[in-house]
């Protein structure tokens, strides 16, 4: 009897113990980030992916108390301590219709290149809770990607020559991709003469017979005196491998070495960086 009395206490105590935290206050809780993943990175844009989802609550009560996601999306500065009222935003979304939400490949531009920036997830949901992922820091290149290479390339001579310097192309000057019409001839008692006109608001500078590896994109960026007058030079020993800095219509700049000249052709050698 003293027996059974206990285990009816016991049951009873767990009965007012379980109806009594059906009223306890429960707190809401945050959503739940997942760490970002880099995914790319260039000289002014980082590419990143991740996951938010709602968080793990205990039970319905303050599942329904957490609410669903209002707003979500990527905040990053160039400090560690990431906050969405003074660092930027970018705002992927708001209440969505599912959840997890994937960010997948989102791109994070205008950043400023040889910088070390800090990222972050960050959600908010209906009960007020405010997450962030974990710090994800990243530092841009110094210079973007080179969009298109030539070794010695061989081009004939002919009239109406021109390049796409954007891809690294032979065109004809009237093509509208054409940045530079070539012209090769010969003056009586002087020799071959290379003429270089623009197109297509083609900026040049011929920087002379320099070490076309050691011309950087930073050599490149801080020219300021690239104009769309026109090269031209006697072709001799003494001009062999010139080199001509560029910045095309397209907005690209880039490096062109001349490497050797004849009548009747060009060998040239090419790199254009991506913007």
């Amino acid at each position: 009897m003293k027996k059974l009395l206990i285990c009816s206490l016991v049951l009873v105590s767990t009965v007012i113990m379980q109806s009594c935290s059906l009223f306890t206050p429960v707190d809401p809780l945050p959503p739940a980030l997942s760490a970002l993943e880099l995914v790319d990175i260039q000289r002014t844009e980082i590419t990143v992916s991740g996951t938010i989802n709602n968080p793990d609550s205990k039970n319905d009560r303050q599942e329904k108390k957490s609410g669903g996601i209002l707003e979500y999306g990527l905040v990053y500065g160039t400090t560690a301590a990431l906050d969405v009222q003074k660092d930027k935003v970018l705002k992927l979304g708001e209440k969505p219709a599912q959840t997890p939400v994937l960010i997948q490949n989102k791109k994070i531009t205008g950043l400023a290149s040889d910088t070390r920036y800090y990222v972050a997830l960050y959600a908010r949901n209906e009960g007020g809770g405010m997450a962030y992922s974990e710090v994800l820091e990243v530092k841009t290149t110094l210079s973007p990607p080179i969009k298109v290479t030539r070794n010695s390339v061989k081009i004939s001579n002919r009239a109406g020559l021109a390049y796409d310097l954007d891809e690294g192309n032979i065109v004809v000057a009237s093509d509208p991709k054409a940045d530079v019409a070539i012209d090769i001839f010969s003056i009586t008692g002087r020799g071959t003469t290379l003429s270089l006109e623009s197109i297509g608001n083609l900026e040049l500078k011929t920087l002379g017979v320099v070490e076309f590896e050691k011309i950087t994109y930073l050599n490149l960026a801080l020219i300021k005196d690239l104009t769309t007058a026109g090269v031209g030079y006697l072709v001799n020993a003494q001009s062999a491998n010139t080199v001509v800095a560029f910045r095309t219509g397209e907005g690209r700049l880039g490096k062109w070495r001349l490497e050797t000249v004849s009548d009747n052709e060009l060998t040239i050698s090419l790199i254009t960086y991506d913007n």
